[in-house]
């Protein structure tokens, strides 16, 4: 009866492990981003953000337009409504071109990640 029960707790104590490293070793993904990566929107669009499967502990987010010209408002971060989220406002008589939003973030799970997407602004 007692290696039975050792046996069953060897067994449950191996299916945690094996359980939990599977856990953590899942990375947060980008989700979906607004604009959408390769979209056009308007000029007149006010802020941009990346939502990602899981939450993160901080982030920036940073767009850049034609001529490589910094136009968001500071660098951005975790949008205060949703820890999944990252948010940065843009300025003001954006021109039409090409825009790239990129952005770093640290995982709830530690992890440091980076990637960027672009989108094209029109009148």
């Amino acid at each position: 009866m007692r290696s039975h029960r050792l046996r069953s707790i060897s067994i449950l104590a191996t299916a945690l492990v094996l359980g939990g490293a599977t856990i953590a070793s899942a990375h947060t993904e980008v989700k979906s981003t607004s604009p959408a990566s390769g979209a056009a929107a308007k000029t007149s669009l006010t802020k941009v953000t990346v939502t990602f499967t899981g939450p993160m502990r901080r982030g920036t987010l940073r767009v850049t337009g034609p001529g490589g010209k910094v136009v968001s408002v500071g660098s951005g971060g975790r949008d205060p409504r949703n820890v999944n989220r990252l948010l940065v406002g843009l300025k003001g008589s954006l021109k039409a071109g090409s825009y790239k939003a990129g952005w770093t973030i640290v995982a709830a799970d530690g992890h440091s990640q980076k990637g960027s997407f672009q989108f094209k602004l029109k009148r």
